[in-house]
């Protein structure tokens, strides 16, 4: 039974929960400009009645678990000696799962997503192959991404900000140059966050060789940085009319402002934890389903690392130096 455990949580669950979170946005967004609709107005809750157009938002976000969680997977495999000086992430680096039962999950798990995604719709396919190949060039040696901050953040913004959200618009509308201004809102969310997460790992990075933003350009201008990235996102969205993100923006923004002022690493992982949170509950008000599963997965994941490894994760606050 832990071996299963150990496999399901080799996907991360926790870091899907945002491509969960902005599929569902993107599903929305898609769902209001079809139904022609005002972006504040709610008549109707999905996954209330279960149509056939709930039934297959549920199947794509399945989906995108396993791409996501086999992107996850790869990059363990990879980072397992990062992962060694880091202490985190034990599951490869500490032998729990070998590379070769990692190498076979992460085959399985793909070809099942992208497989399905092309049985469910064959736009969202072509996203699948987008998506798995940008999460195999971030992680595969030869194209040496973490030797290039840039290439590193592109193609993570790219994957989990643009991608993850039109993976959501093409279940209700074609893939379009208006799927695609809407979901640079998400671009520049995942940027400020994405640059936050390379802050506790400086030293461990420094030391394998990867190199980040946050090495490169040092904590404050990576907090300044992410900081101006969630303005600019707010902006962004009050220009596509996408106010659910300015909410959840204007409540994450000043975590973000207190993080870059007190140059606190803590404050800047709180601050993104934050922006996932309100995202993730707004999306919840429009899919309550949702919150069902969002609660479910924080349980769950609490239970497992708590019994397996007798650490507390997830937590809303960490320590960091």
């Amino acid at each position: 039974m832990n071996k299963l455990f150990d496999y399901i949580f080799l996907m991360r669950p926790m870091l899907i929960i945002p491509v969960w979170t902005i599929s569902l946005l993107g599903a929305r967004a898609s769902l209001w400009r079809e139904r022609g609709t005002s972006p504040i107005t709610i008549d109707r809750y999905p996954f209330v009645d279960f149509s056939t157009s709930d039934l297959n938002i549920l199947a794509m976000l399945g989906l995108a678990t396993l791409l996501a969680g086999g992107v996850f997977i790869l990059n363990q495999i990879y980072d397992a000696d990062t992962d060694r000086i880091n202490k985190k992430l034990f599951l490869i680096s500490e032998g729990h799962v070998t590379a070769g039962e990692a190498w076979k999950l992460y085959v399985v798990v793909t070809a099942i997503a992208i497989i399905g995604a092309f049985l469910l719709n064959w736009q969202l396919g072509c996203l699948f192959v987008v998506g798995a190949w940008f999460g195999f060039q971030y992680s595969f040696p030869f194209f040496k991404l973490r030797e290039h901050p840039y290439k590193s953040f592109r193609n993570t913004v790219v994957a989990h900000g643009v991608l993850a959200f039109l993976f959501g618009w093409v279940m209700y509308l074609s893939f379009n140059i208006e799927g695609i201004i809407k979901a640079m809102t998400y671009f520049l969310a995942v940027g400020a966050v994405y640059l936050n997460t390379t802050l506790p790992d400086l030293d461990g990075d420094k030391t394998a060789g990867k190199t980040t933003y946050g090495g490169v350009w040092g904590l404050v201008k990576t907090q300044r940085t992410a900081f101006l990235l969630v303005l600019a996102g707010m902006l962004f969205s009050i220009m596509t009319a996408d106010y659910g993100f300015t909410v959840a923006a204007a409540i994450a923004a000043p975590f973000f402002l207190a993080a870059w002022l007190q140059e606190s690493v803590a404050v800047s992982t709180l601050a993104s934890k934050v922006a996932i949170l309100a995202l993730s509950v707004f999306a919840a008000i429009f899919f309550p389903l949702y919150g069902a599963i969002l609660i479910f997965t924080i349980i769950l994941t609490r239970i497992y690392y708590s019994r397996r490894f007798e650490i507390t994760y997830p937590a809303l606050i960490e320590k960091h130096q």
